[in-house]
């Protein structure tokens, strides 16, 4: 009995370190370090500041530094404002990485300074880049839920009242961005926010563009407060498919503004819906053309090798004027010199500017020129081969 109880006696500091989270958090939100959290240890992250900045380098374009280190929110608004706004999100990350490590590993210095710095503010103090990023993302969002809907018809029914859903993109953008890191909020804080000014809309319209700003306001007000428990874990899967699921909602808003709502003008004034643009683009003899050089040169990789597809691809480029040169006469590229000059003499009578009218005539000096240029790079290309050929012969002989 007694060595029993002098075992226990010697095993209790160790049992009494196991026990004692070392992040200093305790179920429930209380921080006080005294306190036992609960009767065993959380597993400690280990992330690489190495790898963190090779991801960024790599993929930074896609937020892979931050999904590797758990911020998939943070990743996601990268997603849709490509790289924080061009890039200049990637570019403070490239700052931050050092800080994301030491949270994700909640390393015991940091989470030090953190509990502190919680000690001393009640509340997350203002933050500028996170608060302009909330206006701005807010914004971007409301205009995509708004543009996204049909201005058009659908099998009879109108759409346009879910255009009143917009405020929910703001919303949305404003506490996911205030949910980053170790600050959290409640989502109905935002969306009273994204809400409060459209009563007042339907006076000035412009105030609807206003919503990301009130709504930033009261979440930061009302809803904004530190997230003192630890970051929840998910398997990677479950991650992967969520951020999956979140990108094709959103891709699929702009698919849905492209393919109802986009239109282009053309010359007289007329506008056409992309979606009957982009098909007749695919019919049009610039892409058909395209097309079946993309298809050769394919033919010839798989055929004859990268060489022979290479030199086949510098040749489809035209360097020398070539193949223009034989469109701009009529004639089959090839075509001997008897054929060329027919060709020539044809268009040239046809284009020659006293032929023509004075409304007409600076066109026809126009086309009239090309022709002489296509005929004369034509002449000049064809002399330069046979010089070329007739010197291959005497040094044979």
């Amino acid at each position: 009995m007694e060595s029993q109880e002098w075992l226990k006696e010697l095993e209790a500091p160790v049992r009494e370190q196991n026990d004692v989270n070392r992040t200093g958090y305790v179920a429930g939100g209380n921080l006080d370090f005294n306190r036992r959290p609960r009767p065993r240890t959380r597993k400690k992250p280990t992330k690489s500041t190495w790898i963190a900045y090779l991801l960024w380098l790599i993929g930074g374009w896609c937020g892979l530094h931050l999904l590797y280190l758990r911020r998939d929110k943070q990743a996601f608004i990268w997603y849709t404002t490509i790289g924080g706004y061009l890039g200049v999100g990637l570019a403070r990350d490239f700052v931050r990485l050092p800080s994301y490590v030491r949270d994700v590993n909640e390393d015991e210095q940091y989470v030090k300074e953190l509990t502190e710095k919680m000690r001393k503010c009640k509340k997350p103090p203002f933050n500028l880049v996170r608060f302009v990023g909330q206006i701005l993302v807010g914004n971007s969002w409301s205009f995509i839920l708004a543009a996204a809907v049909p201005r058009e018809e659908i099998f009879g029914f109108s759409l346009m009242p879910l255009v009143h859903l917009a405020p929910i993109g703001t919303a949305l953008a404003v506490w996911i961005i205030g949910n980053i890191g170790r600050e959290q909020g409640q989502f109905k804080w935002a969306l009273m926010g994204a809400y409060a000014v459209i009563p007042l809309s339907f006076i000035h319209p412009p105030l609807s563009n206003s919503n990301a700003i009130t709504s930033t306001l009261l979440f930061n007000m009302k809803g904004k407060e530190w997230r003192r428990t630890p970051y929840p874990k998910h398997h990677i899967c479950k991650r992967l498919m969520v951020m999956g699921a979140c990108w094709a909602v959103f891709c699929g808003l702009w698919a849905s503004h492209l393919y109802f709502n986009v239109t282009v003008t053309d010359k007289h004034g007329e506008e056409i819906k992309l979606r009957d643009a982009a098909c007749n683009f695919l019919n049009s003899p610039l892409f058909l053309e395209f097309k079946r050089n993309l298809y050769v040169i394919y033919n010839d990789t798989i055929v004859h090798g990268w060489s022979i597809a290479w030199m086949n691809f510098v040749e489809l480029l035209d360097p020398h004027g070539e193949i223009h040169a034989y469109k701009v006469l009529g004639v089959e590229k090839g075509a001997n010199q008897e054929d060329i000059t027919a060709a020539y003499r044809k268009l040239v009578r046809e284009w020659h500017p006293d032929r023509h009218k004075d409304e007409k005539k600076d066109e026809a000096h126009v086309k009239f020129m090309e022709v002489q240029e296509a005929y004369d790079r034509l002449s000049l290309i064809r002399n330069k081969r046979l010089k070329r050929n007739q010197n291959g012969g005497e040094k044979e002989s």
